[in-house]
């Protein structure tokens, strides 16, 4: 299992525990899903899925 393949699962797995605890348990835990904390989680797990699916550039013939 490669290192990309393990953030992007761990990005994936955040993301449903957001979504679910948003949707059943928004009182409970509202400090991780509304608000600035609840944007910032969720720009951390969408960084992690999109973790290594940018273009890759040669520097060396450039």
């Amino acid at each position: 299992m490669s290192k990309k393949l393990k953030i992007n699962v761990i990005g994936w797995l955040f993301l449903i525990f957001l979504t679910i605890s948003k949707m059943f348990f928004d009182d409970q835990l509202s400090i991780i899903t509304t608000g600035l904390g609840g944007l910032i989680c969720v720009i951390i797990s969408v960084s992690m899925v999109l973790y290594g699916t940018g273009k890759k550039t040669n520097h060396a013939n450039s």
